[in-house]
């Protein structure tokens, strides 16, 4: 078998083998374009004929030495716009400081029990039946007080102009 032959034979095979191991198709055809000119330098040197788990060795290991190599350099087709931004601002640091100051202080306004389940359950962060078993009620009570205590405190923002976000 010569190398027109082998190439023929395997090459989509080889492609779209390393095309799953790099996810790059620029990189994938510099891949398979190196291991077909291995093969073919060390076609003489085969007691058989090179085969498609050969070939797919050689793209494995020749896409192994790649990430070796440039294991330190980024990868410049990567979308870093993507990667969220979690540095607050200061002023952002500072807005959000006063609205949980304003919701706090709103949440003490609130009728006792109604205070009682919403530090319950949001700050403690207690499920239905522990923040129950606390307030010694049915979890189902409890779940009436919560939900009235949310209405409670998001009518109270909203006279205040501060609508709460669910």
């Amino acid at each position: 078998m010569n190398i027109e032959d082998l190439y023929a034979q395997y090459f989509k095979d080889v492609y779209h083998f390393v095309l799953s191991l790099t996810k790059n198709s620029a990189l994938t055809e510099d891949i398979v374009q190196e291991t077909f000119i291995r093969a073919y330098l060390n076609l003489d040197s085969f007691h058989n004929q090179p085969n498609k788990a050969w070939l797919f060795t050689v793209s494995r290991n020749i896409y192994y030495d790649h990430i070796r190599k440039n294991k330190n350099i980024a990868d410049i087709d990567y979308d870093y716009s993507t990667i969220p931004d979690t540095n607050i601002s200061p002023e952002d640091a500072l807005f959000q400081k006063e609205n949980l100051q304003q919701l706090y202080e709103e949440i003490m306004n609130l009728k006792e029990n109604y205070r009682d389940a919403i530090i319950c359950f949001y700050l403690k962060e207690l499920n239905y039946k522990e923040a129950a078993t606390e307030m010694n009620v049915t979890e189902s009570n409890f779940k009436s007080i919560l939900f009235r205590a949310k209405k409670s405190l998001k009518r109270s923002l909203e006279r205040k102009g501060e609508p709460l976000e669910e």
